[in-house]
């Protein structure tokens, strides 16, 4: 297949999604199998091109690193290279391009069952609280956002630069916020427990945090180069001069590598960033899915990964490091495990989980095992992707005949 054709089709898996969010709010609001059909052809349209693409280029995966596949327009008439956008195919990228549409698409078809699409609507099921007679009565919103969300996941993976790759990271953000907090009307007796409305607010200003940190490492490392483009950043000149000059008293590729690092601690949950992430379980399963598998946690890593040739001019011998990294995913490793051991909500101990799971990805990226850490983070997606739908399933049936047995209705 030619290289153009398979561009085009890179540019089509990250829109095919973004085209459903705004078919589902502006045509298919309140028709429920049509906003699922919609949504679930889009996404199973972007796992179509993403398996062609993958199968075309993986066999040749020493001449794809050294002549990857790429292509980038001007985004506004100035002519600033930060001001392109483009995308890029290399082994990282056709990696994540297997897994992300497939872990995407599967979640959405589990959604349409998780929402009882095949029970008639109920009025006694009020907007903004868990279903629990009929259909969601937000089922078609429900269904925009995972899309919206799929479609950041999938324009940060095949980003050719980092403010295209920042802009999907940012819409990440804002999904987390609208899909965690979906439920929004849901109260609970004991004061104490958070709300679903809370642990939107909760995990969209602590990655906010982080976030701002990326922000100026993305200014800097613009300032420090006078681009923003990967193939531009990765040169040996530009990793030279980074490692080369100093920003009080540490190499510049230090200082922006951390910086950039920061807004990993609060996507990817990391210690001391990690609250938001068991208290985002107030979502839908199918969002808790979409978090920590195909989308939001697994971003940071990937970003980590993706910048970390930022670090190939520091190294003396041997593969870069970065010992603040190692430490910090290491404590989070043990950190959040044994805090996973003394819980009860099935939910939050998958999270914790995550964080744990997480720690040692971070962990294997600070002693420069930049392999292995994308090892783990592709087969961890998987295994966390059917372990949330498997405690959805139990969840989903425990209230259901919880219900049943109150006599507020049948059986789901």
């Amino acid at each position: 297949m030619s290289e153009q054709t398979l561009i085009l089709f890179v540019w089509l898996i990250p829109a095919l999604p973004l085209a459903a969010f705004f078919a589902l709010l502006l045509f298919t609001r309140g028709r429920n199998r049509l906003s699922h059909t919609v949504a679930i052809g889009a996404m199973g349209a972007s796992f179509i091109l993403a398996q062609i693409v993958f199968w075309n280029v993986i066999g040749n995966g020493e001449e794809l690193a050294a002549h990857p596949i790429a292509m980038s327009i001007p985004w506004l008439p100035t002519g600033a290279t930060a001001l392109n956008m483009g995308v890029l195919v290399d082994p990282l990228t056709a990696v994540m391009l297997f897994m992300v549409p497939l872990a995407c698409l599967m979640i959405f078809i589990y959604s349409t069952g998780y929402s009882n699409i095949n029970r008639p609507a109920d009025p006694r099921d009020e907007p903004g609280k868990p279903p629990h007679y009929g259909v969601d009565p937000l089922y078609s919103r429900f269904f925009a956002f995972l899309s919206l969300f799929a479609a950041g996941m999938l324009t940060l993976v095949v980003a050719d630069n980092l403010l295209m790759l920042f802009i999907g990271w940012e819409v990440m953000g804002l999904c987390s916020y609208l899909l965690i907090g979906f439920w929004y009307a849901r109260n609970y007796p004991d004061p104490k427990q958070i709300t679903p409305r809370q642990a939107a607010v909760k995990a969209f200003m602590t990655t906010r945090v982080g976030d701002v940190f990326m922000l100026l490492g993305v200014a800097f490392l613009y300032f420090a180069t006078g681009s923003l483009s990967f193939h531009d950043v990765f040169s040996a000149e530009s990793t030279h001069a980074l490692a080369s000059v100093l920003f009080l008293g540490i190499p510049t590729a230090q200082v922006i590598f951390g910086l950039l690092f920061v807004g990993t601690i609060g996507k990817s949950a990391q210690f001391p960033l990690h609250v938001w992430l068991p208290d985002a379980m107030e979502g839908p399963t199918p969002v808790s899915a979409m978090i920590h598998a195909a989308a939001m946690v697994s971003a940071g890593v990937y970003m980590v990964i993706r910048m970390f040739p930022l670090l190939t001019g520091t190294a003396h011998e041997g593969a870069p490091t970065f010992v603040a990294m190692a430490a910090i995913g290491a404590f989070t490793a043990l950190f959040a495990s044994t805090i996973a051991v003394a819980q009860n909500d099935i939910k939050r101990v998958l999270a914790y989980s995550t964080i744990s799971q997480l720690g040692y990805m971070i962990a294997a990226l600070g002693i420069g095992a930049y392999v292995a850490a994308a090892f783990h983070l592709i087969t961890h997606a998987f295994f966390k992707a059917l372990l949330f739908m498997g405690s959805g399933s139990v969840i989903h049936g425990v209230e259901h005949g919880l219900h049943a047995s109150e006599g507020h209705g049948e059986h789901a």
